[in-house]
């Protein structure tokens, strides 16, 4: 019974680091935003470690480079800004690869600090185990990824988590503070807590940002009940970034069909346009609301709607992953619009093996970023003649 005992100053913070854990969990269950969830949960893990680590990066300029989009510079960026930027944003993608797409190694590494948090486990509750075998894997010079990326696998392996919530790591924990067991304790705790209530806002912002999109289409686009619309935007909700072809091939209809699709809902302020990049075989991205600001960090051309005004469209500075604002129309019609946990919407049917490919493709972008690191710790050139994978 010994084992069982948690000293006092711990108990607070682990009830509401299990409440957070569990009511997250929950509202994954069924949802079929999970993989777009899990997707950006895990880009900003990673910007959140890579900070811990010493690297600033920004969550939007990561997404952008992860899928090969070019990158703006300030007007006051030097050459070695520039390189200290990049070579932090493939930090940040070498990060998540250990959540995402590990390699044989990193798979490997992770293992062992999985079987340590087991073996510190024994008769404590699993997030106070969980902590004391996060602290006792550094003391002994454990690697900091690995053990961060076994977290989530371990409370799901414990039986707390229903789904790997890429949100919950700890990570934050390894900054300042006490380095006793339970100031640590009760630091990883408070840390998880954080977590798994941001990782719940995500959701829920991604919620309502699902239920406004359907409602315009439904009530401004005059949609047919044969209408492809509200598939589109359930597939626009679900995956992190759309292009027309993959749209296309998710929904079964042609690419101008897809691409018209993608325009009406750019011009009913649904989606927007995250590239605009011309030329040939240019890939035109597209995402809802939320992910505008990406395009503000991107060199790509913009399109520029006829009668509208030229230039450089302006910069749009959003917090990552901010509440969205209120649509006016929307918020007239339905005063409830926004509860604070929304209601479920019954997602239209579509291809999910094509939304699975798309999430594969981003993970396939983060194995090859690795590639080209690991070849230019070796001193290689980072894109061999004979290499016809597209590396970053």
């Amino acid at each position: 019974m010994a084992d069982l005992f948690v000293a006092g100053g711990i108990v607070t913070a682990l009830e509401d680091a299990a409440v957070a854990v569990g009511r997250l969990d929950a509202a994954l269950a069924g949802n079929p935003l999970r993989r777009a969830w899990t997707f950006w949960s895990e880009l900003d893990a990673a910007r959140r470690h890579a900070g811990a680590d010493g690297r600033k990066v920004d969550l939007f300029r990561l997404a952008a480079h992860l899928h090969g989009l070019p990158l703006r510079l300030g007007d006051t960026t030097s050459a070695p800004e520039r390189g200290r930027e990049i070579a932090g944003l493939n930090y940040a993608v070498w990060l998540r690869s250990w959540m995402a797409a590990p390699d044989p190694e990193q798979q490997h590494l992770r293992d062992i600090a999985l079987d340590s948090l087991r073996d510190c486990g024994g008769g404590q509750p699993a997030l106070v185990a969980t902590a004391q075998g996060m602290l006792a894997w550094l003391a002994e010079q454990g690697s900091r990824p690995a053990i961060r990326a076994a977290v989530p696998l371990y409370l799901r392996d414990r039986g707390i988590t229903i789904h790997t919530l890429a949100a919950v790591t700890g990570g934050d924990a390894l900054g300042a503070g006490p380095d006793d067991s339970d100031g640590y304790t009760v630091r990883f705790l408070e840390t998880v807590g954080r977590e798994a209530g941001e990782g719940r806002d995500l959701l829920l912002t991604m919620e309502r940002e699902w239920r406004q999109a359907r409602f315009r289409v439904d009530h401004r686009a005059g949609a047919r009940s044969n209408s492809r619309l509200p598939a589109a935007v359930d597939l626009l909700a679900a995956s992190p970034l759309l292009s027309i072809t993959a749209l296309a091939e998710a929904l079964g209809c042609s690419v101008e069909g897809a691409s018209r699709m993608l325009e009406a809902l750019v011009q009913l302020e649904v989606a927007a346009e995250v590239t605009g990049r011309t030329g040939r075989g240019a890939r035109r991205l597209y995402g809802l609301r939320r992910l505008l600001p990406i395009r503000a960090e991107t060199t790509a051309v913009q399109r520029r709607t006829k009668g509208g005004q030229r230039g450089r469209p302006k910069r749009i500075l959003t917090a990552p992953f901010a509440g969205l604002a209120d649509d006016a129309g929307v918020a007239d019609a339905m005063p409830d619009a926004e509860p604070a946990e929304p209601t479920r919407l019954t997602a239209v049917s579509f291809d999910f093996d094509a939304l699975d490919r798309l999430i594969a493709a981003a993970d396939e972008r983060t194995r090859g970023v690795r590639r080209l690191l690991d070849r230019i710790a070796r001193g290689e050139k980072p894109f061999p003649p004979d290499d016809e994978t597209n590396e970053p």
